[in-house]
């Protein structure tokens, strides 16, 4: 199970002839648009555009560009930030809909411009609804963050708001257990303080990003500079661990991230992933082979709507094993039956 950067201009020429299913997620970045506007309208048979209606007046505009780019074929899926209940039950129904409606043997899914939170439930569910399917995740890179600012002072998020455990990653917490929070450390240092406050835990784990595993083409000294500030905030721990995670590479992530829940025995252990999306599906494959690890969500309350990115001229390609392959799946029925409390 490899991983590829490719330039976007070459994207087509990586897919297969033919989708039964795109998802995609749309965003006041523009980088939403970077793998649609590459991919041939007739390699797609569905394609699912989520779009979070709390946050409609920044989207509107990108939204519809998805779906003009698809016509008939797209569909608009609502989604809410603040309510994840709406968002796994809008994503379950649909992506019901058309796998029940016929067979889905292969899925192209941008995971580009999700929150973590809806990129966490839609993995879940695609596991669960279409556990024999080959799936391929894109992601296209940013050109840089937080446009306009020194790197003393870029920003994604500000503001806090319900720190919550993900829908379908509950894990199995032990009252009586201390607990350990896995934390992989990006640029919002303000929300993963404000996470780590809330959450107090006995004990704590930073992942940040390996030396040259940046999927973005600069910025290196804002990763740096952000870590530094949660070390800092940080201090009152006792022996806060420290690890490297590849940010280009979900499997790594997840090898990495085994490494400290194994560490980590005997305790219950959150795991809360604050980085790039790749390093986010990274995590939520970890999960999947530990069912005891629960996964943390912390929202944030305003997002850099105007200046969070610039799209740049890459993208990611990973091909996801079926169920007869390496990644252990859940039984779909059974899961589905406990509403998402698996």
């Amino acid at each position: 199970m490899n991983i590829s950067k490719i330039n976007l201009n070459d994207l087509e020429k990586k897919l297969l002839k033919s989708y039964d299913l795109f998802i995609c997620s749309a965003s006041y970045e523009k980088r939403c648009l970077s793998i649609a506007s590459n991919i041939e309208n007739i390699k797609i048979d569905n394609a699912l555009i989520l779009s979070n209606i709390d946050l409609n007046e920044y989207i509107q505009e990108n939204s519809s560009k998805l779906m003009s780019y698809f016509g008939d074929k797209s569909k608009c899926i609502e989604i809410n930030t603040s309510d994840p209940i709406i968002t796994a039950d809008n994503l379950d129904m649909n992506i019901a809909e058309i796998t029940e409606s016929g067979c889905v043997n292969s899925i192209l899914l941008d995971i580009t411009t999700f929150t973590h939170e809806s990129l966490l439930i839609l993995f879940r569910l695609l596991k669960l609804r279409c556990p024999n399917t080959k799936i391929t995740i894109l992601y296209a890179n940013a050109s840089g963050y937080s446009i306009g600012e020194d790197f003393k002072h870029k920003w994604l998020s500000r503001g806090i708001g319900e720190v919550r455990s993900v829908l379908g990653y509950p894990g199995k917490i032990i009252p009586t257990q201390k607990t350990h929070l896995i934390l992989i450390v990006g640029y919002e240092h303000e929300r993963a303080i404000g996470l780590i406050d809330a959450l107090e835990p006995n004990s704590l784990a930073l992942g940040y990003g390996r030396s040259g595993s940046a999927t973005t083409e600069k910025d290196k000294d804002a990763n740096e500079h952000y870590l530094h500030l949660v070390e800092q905030m940080t201090s009152s721990y006792e022996d806060v661990i420290e690890f490297e995670i590849p940010c280009n590479d979900p499997i790594g992530t997840k090898n990495e991230i085994n490494k400290q829940i194994h560490n980590a025995k005997g305790m219950n252990i959150l795991i809360a992933p604050m980085n790039n999306k790749l390093s986010t599906i990274g995590t939520a494959l970890a999960s999947f082979e530990n069912d005891a690890v629960q996964l943390c969500y912390a929202q944030a309350l305003k997002y850099n709507y105007f200046n969070y990115s610039t799209p740049g001229k890459e993208c990611y390609i990973l091909e996801l094993p079926s169920r007869s392959n390496a990644l252990r799946w859940s039984d779909p029925a059974d899961a589905l039956r406990q509403k998402y409390k698996i």
